[in-house]
Order: C-alpha cells, then structure tokens, then sequence
C-alpha cells in the first residue's frame, strides 16, 4: 500500500549537479589552505584586538570596590582610604549631634541688649552637658561658658551680655557649641548646624545713627569760646537724627539751658569712671529721664539746634575720673569718636 502523500516526510531536493559543485569546493579549500567564511570571520576579530568595556558614563556611581576597575582588587591607597571611612563612621555612632545653633544678631555690645544662641542637640540620652565656647583673634580660647546639663531634642536658649566670667574682648569671636553625653561622646555637626557662630562684639556703640560729619577745626576739642574753651567735639548731622548711648548705665541729668546747651543729657557709664554729655538736642526728642537705667545703642533723644547753636549738631563731651562738672575732667572725645565709628 503506498503512503499518502500528506504523511511522507518533508525533505528538499538536492539536484544530482548542485551536490557535485559543493563537494568540489571543499575540496579546493582543504588542498590548497584557503581559509573558510568561519575563519575570515575570526582573521577579522584579531586584527581588530580584545574587545574593551564601554567607558562609564559621566556622573556614573565608582564601583562598590573603592573605586578599582572590575576584575582587579584595590590600590594601597583605596584600602586605607575605605578604613578610614569605616572608622569615622564607627566613631560617630551614638555621638550627640547638632541640628540647629542661630543667633539673634550677629553684632553685639557690652551693657547692650543680650544676644539670644538657640541650639537643638539629639542624642539617645534624655540630658546632654552643654558648653558655649569663646574664641578670640587667632583662635584663642578665651571664655568658656557652662550653660548646664540640658534637654535634647528640643530648643533651648541662652541669653549672653558678654559679663559672664569678665567683659568678653572686642573684636571678631567665633562662638562653638560643644557637649557630651553620660558616656563621655563628644557632640558632631550635622548637614544643617556645624555649631559655629560669628560675632562682632563691641564695647561701645557711636553715638548717632545716620549720617554726621566731624567739622572743621573750631568743631574741635579745646577749641576758642566766648570766655571759655570748648569742651567737646560737635559733630554735624541732620536734624533728628538718633543720639544713642555709647555706653549702657544710668541716666544723671535731664535739662535745659537756653544762654548754653540748649536740651541736654548726662550719662553715667556703666563699669567704668566716665560720664558722657550730649547737647543741643531737638526739643520734646528726649526719650529718657534722669536714674532711668539704659543699654548700650539705646536711643536717648535727636539731633537739634536749641540753646546757642549754629546748626543742627551734636555737641558730645566725654568726662573722666568723677561726674561732669563735679569732680570730673573733660577730654578729648575725637579718639574714641574715631573708634567707634569703625
């Protein structure tokens, strides 16, 4: 019986001539040597050498190995760079840390408003000593200050006059929040507070708030008058321009002298042996009253033009070693007007 047709086996036909001309070119290449497609192909790949990686992408992450090429293990150098890292990160493991340290200005004076450093410290202790350090010129410790064991994980607040333990020094200070736990861990800046503050304190503040020139010579101290010398420095300014006070302490006298001074002020200096007088002010611009204790930079009252005057000025007056005209000494006020004023 003969196979239908649907069931035979699927194959294709080699015709008899087809056959005879493949055999015969095997046969060329195997006596003469010629090399096959195959061997083109790999003849071609040698030429071209050993395939390299793609280079990384610019910004593409360093491999996890310290930064060695695949395939090969790290430098020296890696393996110590990856011990330290690992240290520092052991090191800071349960440390307290800083998340927040501000102050409310960033200049101050002594006898002034106080400056308030907030602080937030965290830590898995419940309480953390704190210490507010002091630098000074060249990164000199020079106050120390213990503000006490203090809560973590929220705000807290120190208010600094710059007395504690002695006036603190003139000039740029650097201020450092340090602490540490029942454990003994010292306290670590974090992304958001390094716990480093800059501070200008001043001692003393100029005693107008606008804009003032000094004069000319008869502005000077020791300078003629009509039957006296001249006691003080005027200092020209706008008419109502802020009088402040150069020093923080408590008002003597509040008066008026029309043949003279015109409105005038008398202030005591706190923590040291002088009194500071301000004449020629703006009538009803006095702001003070005479015991009434005051800081440095407060204002006092105007600039004006009453009693004998030739203009809208100051006339300011600095006097040592007792109280103003009794006692005291007048001097010369341009040196420390000069210094203040920078």
């Amino acid at each position: 019986m003969r196979t239908p047709m649907h069931h035979r086996p699927f194959s294709h036909p080699v015709r008899r001539g087809a056959s005879r001309s493949i055999a015969a070119v095997a046969l060329s290449v195997a006596a003469f040597g010629l090399p096959g497609p195959d061997a083109s192909v790999a003849a071609e790949s040698r030429a071209a050498g050993p395939e390299r990686a793609p280079a990384p992408a610019a910004g593409a992450r360093k491999p996890p190995n310290g930064g060695a090429q695949a395939g090969r293990p790290p430098s020296a150098k890696q393996r110590a760079r990856s011990r330290r890292k690992r240290a520092r990160r052991a090191a800071n493991i349960g440390r307290p840390i800083v998340h927040a340290f501000s102050l409310s200005r960033g200049r101050a004076f002594l006898y002034g408003p106080p400056t308030t450093i907030s602080f937030r410290i965290a830590d898995r202790s419940r309480k953390v000593r704190v210490n507010l350090v002091v630098l000074g010129a060249g990164g000199r410790v020079v106050r120390r200050i213990d503000l006490g064991r203090r809560r973590t994980g929220v705000a807290q607040h120190h208010r600094l006059t710059g007395l504690a333990g002695g006036p603190l020094p003139e000039g740029a200070l650097e201020l450092r929040l340090a602490a540490r736990d029942p454990a003994g861990k010292r306290l670590r800046p974090s992304k958001r507070a390094s716990g480093r503050r800059r501070l200008a304190f001043r001692w003393h503040a100029f005693p107008l708030l606008g804009r003032f020139g000094f004069g000319g010579a008869d502005s000077r101290f020791g300078a003629g008058r009509p039957g006296h010398i001249h006691q003080g420095q005027d200092i020209p300014a706008p008419q109502g321009t802020p009088v402040l006070a150069p020093r923080g302490g408590r008002v003597r006298t509040v008066a008026f002298q029309a043949a003279g001074a015109g409105h005038y002020v008398v202030l005591d200096g706190a923590g040291e042996d002088r009194d500071y007088v301000f004449m020629h002010l703006a009538t009803g611009s006095i702001r003070v009253r005479p015991g009434q204790a005051v800081r440095t930079g407060q204002r006092l009252a105007g600039v004006g033009n009453t009693g004998v005057s030739g203009g809208p000025h100051l006339h300011f007056e600095v006097w040592e070693g007792g109280p103003w005209q009794a006692g005291g000494r007048p001097v010369d006020p341009l040196p420390f007007l000069r210094r203040w004023a920078g």
